[in-house]
């Protein structure tokens, strides 16, 4: 059997984005697999908060890059389009790929709704939408949409902020990778701490 890689994510962090392409590149290299556990960012009961304070711009000071942009530019994943959906929650989307592990079609629905939501803005988390993508990759796509909304893995799926920190994950995407976690890191971090958990 192949090592399994448990990865805390969300669909709608732009980092877990990154993830997509970096376990597609380790899983080549190691012949390993990642088994992408559900932490929902923000679950019903957890408001949405404000934007983060911007200071003014100074006139004539160089720009620099934040951090996404260097991890970007870092991991040579191309940046989507500005057009996401605004303050879209990700339950539903969380359901449909527990469902998608259970009917044997994960890595197909993952890459088609992280594609749908970061390159063309589709709202996900909507019924209609998830039922339009997925359709034609589950067996079962009834069963499936089903699921989704009797909310059949909710226990699978961890809700920010407290359970989520309980469990060690305070950003997604979260790698535990041996005895090591690595939070948002580059791929050549990511294939180092492998590299030591695999020789251990």
């Amino acid at each position: 059997m192949p090592e399994r890689i448990t990865l805390a994510h969300d669909p709608i962090c732009p980092w877990c984005w990154i993830a997509l392409f970096q376990t597609e590149v380790l899983s080549a290299e190691f012949g390993i697999e990642f088994d992408w556990v559900g932490y929902e960012l923000f679950p019903d009961e957890l408001e949405w908060p404000d934007a983060p304070f911007r200071p003014e711009p100074i006139p004539d000071k160089p720009a620099t890059p934040g951090r996404l942009a260097l991890a970007y530019a870092a991991s040579g994943v191309p940046v989507p389009p500005k057009i996401q959906p605004h303050k879209m929650r990700s339950h539903n989307v969380l359901e449909a790929l527990e469902e998608a592990k259970k009917q044997g079609v994960f890595d197909a629905v993952n890459r088609t709704l992280y594609r749908a939501y970061w390159l063309q803005g589709r709202e996900i988390n909507k019924m209609k939408v998830l039922k339009e993508l997925t359709a034609p990759l589950f067996p079962k796509p009834k069963k499936a949409m089903e699921a989704v909304e009797d909310r059949v893995h909710a226990k699978r799926i961890v809700p920010f902020d407290d359970t989520a920190h309980e469990r060690g994950v305070w950003n997604v995407p979260t790698f535990f990778i041996g005895e090591e976690r690595l939070a948002e890191q580059p791929t050549q971090a990511l294939r180092d701490a492998l590299r030591r958990h695999l020789s251990g």
